[in-house]
């Protein structure tokens, strides 16, 4: 393990990015604050604590309150955690087996939560929009000290307009009573309007632009219908979002960055025109000056961001595999190498290699001696084996030849005395510069809906749950648990063993395409299956005219969550009957 000494970082030692808004570490007790952190491109032998602390503690508190130490110091704590890595080599790191200091909810407060909660409850603190400041002080700059849902619960209650605060409140108390029905008398409380839709499935991305640009920003729930199918409510809606998600990932509009398939291992993605990403979407860089970014990028990225801000709205799930670094920029992270071997870990290698390289070089640099020696002992530095003058780099981003990193960059070479000076250009073309438009009009677009800074409540990893929902695999004795048997069933049914057996055995693509089968969506809600609404219901599928039930499909009712399910003669039978439904029965809702 290293030793720990805090010192700041050098310039070769020490590389930090910055996105295009950075955030203000001042501010009042009220103010939204600045949650930045210093990810660092260092040789082994640099300070790791100064790589991983961050350099601006929020400004919760006014520096004369005595808690104002005590939050800092826990914010510290904290950020030192996640970067838990950043101490340890690679070899130490693995045989830790962890990958932060401290439990996630080790600095979890429980007298602040149940406070928190508290005032949420309050219809009177809602309505007239007089929650303490310390509320919003708190859950912004320090998001550890309450759990996940209670600041969900918060973003609901604060940033969604006052009927979808009320309403979530009545689902809240509803859910903490015994019988969770609501009385006739509050039913209607906070009841949203519904706007109806209706597009066409051939041209789902034209309709969904219109779509998003008249009703992105209403208050109205929306609730989407296809033409030519009776088929409306929840489930249409659902499976609008997911196939609007897809359209999004396709080849050819060249919004991402994407790496070919291994052999042997054809990815699905690929082969449906889908971009094949295996770390996570992030935008594809783009020489930005001299409007370099394609007017049509920014389109997209804008109506991105009011996509998947109406689905946060109206509590809805998109299907857009975000990368952890797309999170961190949107939540106004500094970014780094770490965030680099996130999205491509053999670029990563091969600049942490030549910062070490470089590393080598400032102290030769700083030792000083005879010019000719030093000279002659800095050309003398390789990479394995080679001078770094031979490796044919020149000031171009790796794999994007058009894109220059200076002017007359791809006519410039890169030798050990400019190796400093490529890699961070390199990093912060590839994470900052080169996304900066399509990340602006991704923000600008989710801000039309609500303010992306409500955001920063929650961690990268967070709001991969809140736009994406959960991703679990499926035990069988806690899913018997979760669903809701009826109509001929019943727990102990021969059939529903069956069934049982077969989803927990599902591969995860297979139990995406079951979800959306089932619920109009490849994801679980948060909260998981327990959380889905209404609950996931089997049914018996009576055959008619004495057919045996072999004979049938499965069927679903999406908007009920549904599952009409025959009694098969099998195991092996029902599983290639439903398979079959699953792979055939979708992209229409008809009657059944």
């Amino acid at each position: 393990m290293y030793t720990i000494g805090y010192r700041p970082a050098t310039s070769e030692e020490a590389i930090t990015l910055r996105g295009d808004q950075q955030l203000d570490s001042g501010g009042s007790a009220g103010d939204e604050g600045a949650r930045t952190r210093e990810v660092s491109v260092g040789a082994h032998d640099a300070d790791p604590v100064a790589s991983c602390l961050p350099t601006c503690p929020p400004a919760v508190l006014p520096p004369s309150n005595p808690a104002s130490t005590v939050l800092q110091l826990l914010w510290l704590l904290q950020a030192l955690s996640e970067r838990w890595e950043c101490l340890f080599e690679p070899a130490e790191l693995a045989s830790t087996g962890k990958t932060a200091a401290l439990p996630s909810a080790a600095l979890l407060n429980r007298k602040l939560n149940a406070k928190l909660m508290r005032q949420l409850q309050d219809p009177l603190a809602l309505c007239s929009r007089s929650l303490p400041e310390w509320c919003a002080a708190l859950t912004s700059n320090c998001p550890f000290l309450f759990t996940f849902e209670s600041r969900r619960l918060y973003l609901h209650s604060t940033a969604f307009g006052l009927s979808r605060a009320l309403q979530r409140l009545q689902q809240h108390t509803n859910e903490g009573t015994a019988s969770g029905t609501p009385s006739s008398s509050d039913f209607r409380l906070g009841r949203l309007p519904r706007q109806k839709v209706r597009i066409s499935r051939t041209r789902v991305m034209d309709s969904a632009f219109k779509v998003m640009e008249l009703y992105a920003s209403h208050k109205a729930l929306l609730e989407v219908e296809y033409f030519g199918e009776v088929g409306t409510g929840l489930g249409p809606t659902l499976e609008f979002y997911t196939l609007v998600s897809l359209e999004l990932r396709r080849t050819e509009l060249q919004l991402w960055r994407s790496e070919d398939p291994p052999d042997g291992e054809p990815s699905s993605d690929a082969a449906d025109g889908h971009v094949y990403a295996p770390y996570g979407l992030f935008p594809k860089p783009v020489a930005q000056a001299d409007g370099g970014v394609p007017s049509r990028t920014v389109q997209l990225f804008t109506f991105m961001g009011r996509f998947v801000a109406k689905a946060m709205l109206d509590n809805r799930l998109v299907d857009l595999p975000l990368s952890t670094p797309f999170y961190r920029y949107l939540l106004g992270f500094e970014l780094g190498i770490a965030d680099l071997a996130e999205l491509s870990p053999q670029l990563a290698k091969s600049l942490g290699k030549l910062q070490a390289l470089s590393v080598e070089r400032a102290k030769l640099v700083r030792r000083g001696g005879d010019p000719k020696q030093l000279e002659a002992a800095v050309q003398a530095l390789c990479l394995d084996g080679m001078p770094v003058v031979d490796l044919g780099l020149d000031f171009t981003l790796p794999g994007f030849p058009s894109i220059e990193l200076v002017p007359g960059g791809a006519q410039r070479a890169v030798t050990i005395d400019n190796l400093s000076e490529y890699v961070q250009l390199v990093l912060q073309t590839t994470l900052v510069d080169g996304v900066a438009a399509q990340m602006s009009a991704f923000k600008r677009g989710f801000s039309d809906v609500f303010a992306v800074e409500r955001l920063r409540a929650f961690l990268p990893d967070e709001l991969d749950i809140l736009f994406n929902g959960l991703r679990e695999r499926w035990d069988r004795d806690v899913v018997i648990e979760q669903l809701k048997f009826d109509h001929g069933y019943t727990r102990s049914s021969r059939a529903i063993g069956f069934l049982l057996d077969i989803i927990c055995e599902l591969s995860e693509p297979q139990l995406r395409q079951f979800l959306r089968f089932v619920t109009g969506s490849p994801r679980l809600p948060v909260g998981g299956l327990a959380r889905l609404s209404p609950r996931l219901t089997i049914v018996l599928k009576r055959p008619e005219n004495g057919v045996s039930p072999d004979a049938y499909l499965p069927s679903v009712m999406t908007c009920a969550n549904y599952l009409k399910l025959p009694d098969y003669s099998s195991k092996a039978v029902m599983r290639e009957r439903l398979m079959t439904a699953i792979n055939e029965g979708q992209g229409c809702f008809l009657l059944s």
